[in-house]
């Protein structure tokens, strides 16, 4: 993911541990089930967005 947006490894891993503690996740998996729940993403759906 950092190739991809030409950022530093870990300047991905800061916003994702800031994210994770903005929404009250320990985890990634906590993440995306947050997500499902307020309606950001349906399980079974592919990414809201082409690649």
């Amino acid at each position: 993911m950092a190739e991809d947006l030409h950022l530093a490894e870990t300047t991905v891993k800061s916003h994702v541990s800031s994210i994770l503690a903005r929404i009250g996740a320990g985890t990634r998996d906590q993440a995306v089930a947050f997500a499902s729940e307020v309606g950001l993403v349906r399980a079974g759906t592919d990414w809201p967005w082409p690649a």
